[in-house]
């Protein structure tokens, strides 16, 4: 019995493998869709709340990756909107923080120039650099994780780096006139 039915057939311990293997992942996504780490924390618990609603929907072993992913792209895309609304009306101002655990100050540093070049480019841009650059999927992988051809995906995944590479660029610049710098990556 494969992870999937086990899950579909309400075996407990399968829900908890699923949780223990997949909840770093789907955090990581969340936070490299442009999430502060607690409401990545957050998106994450709840986009595993939604898989246990919803697993039936799952078509095969082989799509539940990009079926969490789905599900994490559109609660990332809902928590980005009331963050959004947030910042708005309430004047909320958010900074990039390090969201993943470094044993040097350069690592944490690069982290949040990576994920502040992100934010900058268009999602879908964005999506598919962290899929293919930051995951390792294929084209044609990340193709099915998005709905899309794989020609879309090599457009994007084409734009992503060169618009990526002018931000990087351009945060390395200051940190060149302060007599730091991370290298070209």
């Amino acid at each position: 019995m494969t992870l999937l039915e086990a899950c579909k057939a309400g075996d407990e311990a399968a829900w908890q493998r699923l949780f223990r293997e997949r909840s770093s992942q789907i955090y990581r996504w969340a936070v490299l869709l442009g999430l502060g780490s607690a409401e990545a924390e957050d998106a994450a618990q709840e986009v595993l709340a939604i898989a246990a609603r919803r697993i039936e929907t799952c078509r095969a072993e082989e799509a539940l990756g990009s079926w969490l992913y789905q599900i994490t792209r559109r609660v990332v895309s809902n928590a980005r909107r009331n963050g959004w609304w947030k910042r708005a009306f309430l004047g909320a101002e958010r900074d990039i923080e390090p969201a993943f655990d470094h044993e040097h100050q350069e690592d944490a540093g690069r982290e949040v120039t990576v994920r502040a070049c992100l934010e900058k480019l268009p999602r879908a841009q964005a999506e598919v650099l962290v899929l293919m650059e930051i995951e390792g999927y294929t084209r044609e992988e990340v193709a099915e994780m998005l709905g899309v051809p794989p020609g879309t995906v090599a457009s994007r995944a084409r734009l992503a780096k060169k618009a990526f590479q002018a931000h990087w660029e351009a945060h390395q610049a200051p940190l060149q006139e302060m007599g730091l710098s991370w290298g070209k990556r």
